[in-house]
């Protein structure tokens, strides 16, 4: 299933042509709930009609322009295969969705532009990783984020270490263990020891192998900032490593034969790695901020965040879960007029903020009340 990547999100961004509708919803991915997961749709729907109307679109006009969502509530098959959300985005020449590993909260919004801010937790590295399972039979690429973790298509890469290598019992072959390196760096030194005829041939082979594997998941992995956790028997891990090109492979990989857990065992090993590392990344970012506020690096001030966002100033930036702020920016984009509601003519300043600064490489953090910045909904900490 395809995900949703940065060029996704410019691509929404550059729809200009009004209205623009954004539909989010939390989704079942088992498929158990199809027709609750469609009475949501139609409730959101419902709520885009009237929307519509009271920005002064005709009848014919709102049916025209909602027809698509009329087909994908008819689609049977399309609701027997969901992830944990669906975003749905409709204009009128433009109608794209996007099932995502994201539980998101029921949410219509109408405007000049796509409403882009749920997305961006999806779009950030301490969101995000990938999982490679490395085991005999069959060689496997997930992608996966707190909420959920699923498959990607591995066409094209040779998936089967035992058919590669034409060997019916790699194990058999190929025995690892580990010994300290005397003195250095304190990490363990990789010791192998081969069974019968060939073992050197076996690693030889084995690294050829991980080389093809290593090139074509690239492709694959389409957020080059998220980690890569390693799940297979210890042996293999050594050498993966010495085919690996991927820059962010963590150092910690699960043990264990993969084709023995389930998708749940694999996920719940998978976050015992990355989110650790999740946690580190937000409190570094943090502590950045409290130690660069009252200095000109950070602020709390939302004019100062969107126009430096729209400079491409900011380095990260903090943003209340579900907070939104409406308004517009001037031409020359100087300043900001704030209004106290959406209109078709204003868009969510919070919103346009985060999109800015994730397209110019910057990092995004949406937060809960808790975790943001002295109580605030929206923080930054600028690059100059």
């Amino acid at each position: 299933m395809k995900s949703f990547t940065k060029e996704d999100l410019q691509e929404l961004m550059n729809i200009k042509e009004s209205p623009c509708i954004s539909f989010f919803l939390p989704t079942d991915p088992i498929g158990t709930e199809a027709q609750q997961n469609r009475i949501r749709l139609k409730n959101l729907t419902r709520q885009a009609e009237e929307q519509l109307k009271e920005s002064g679109c005709r009848h014919n006009e709102v049916s025209k322009l909602l027809s698509p969502i009329d087909t994908l509530l008819n689609d049977s098959i399309f609701w027997s295969h969901q992830q944990d959300g669906l975003a749905i985005f409709v204009s009128p020449n433009e109608f794209r969705y996007y099932r995502l590993p994201l539980s998101f909260n029921m949410l219509t919004e109408v405007g000049q532009q796509f409403h882009l801010k749920p997305l961006m937790p999806l779009l950030t590295q301490d969101h995000q990783f990938y999982l490679l399972t490395l085991s005999q039979n069959q060689i496997r690429l997930f992608q996966g984020s707190p909420h959920s973790i699923y498959p990607l298509d591995l066409d094209g890469i040779p998936e089967s270490l035992s058919e590669a290598l034409r060997y019916d019992d790699l194990e058999k072959q190929l025995q690892f263990n580990t010994r300290s390196p005397q003195g250095g760096d304190g990490k363990r030194a990789a010791s192998f020891h081969g069974q019968g005829i060939g073992m050197e041939n076996t690693k030889k082979d084995l690294l050829q192998f991980f080389h093809k594997v290593d090139k074509g998941i690239q492709e694959k992995m389409t957020q080059p900032e998220s980690p890569l956790v390693l799940a297979g028997v210890e042996y293999l891990f050594p050498i993966y490593r010495e085919a690996n090109t991927y820059p962010q492979l963590v150092d910690t990989g699960i043990t264990g034969n993969p084709e023995d857990m389930t998708l749940k065992k694999l996920h719940q090993e998978s976050l015992k790695v990355v989110l650790p590392l999740y946690q580190q990344s937000q409190e570094k970012a943090l502590h950045q901020f409290a130690e660069l506020e009252g200095t000109g690096r950070a602020s709390r001030q939302l004019e100062d965040i969107v126009l430096a966002s729209l400079h491409g100033r900011i380095e990260t930036i903090f943003v209340l879960k579900g907070a939104q702020c409406w308004g517009t920016v001037n031409d020359n984009s100087t300043k900001v007029i704030l209004d106290d509601e959406p209109a078709p003519e204003n868009k969510d300043l919070f919103n346009l903020a985060a999109q800015q600064t994730y397209l110019n490489n910057g990092s995004v953090y949406v937060l809960s009340a808790e975790e943001m910045p002295g109580n605030s909904t929206l923080a930054a900490v600028f690059r100059y």
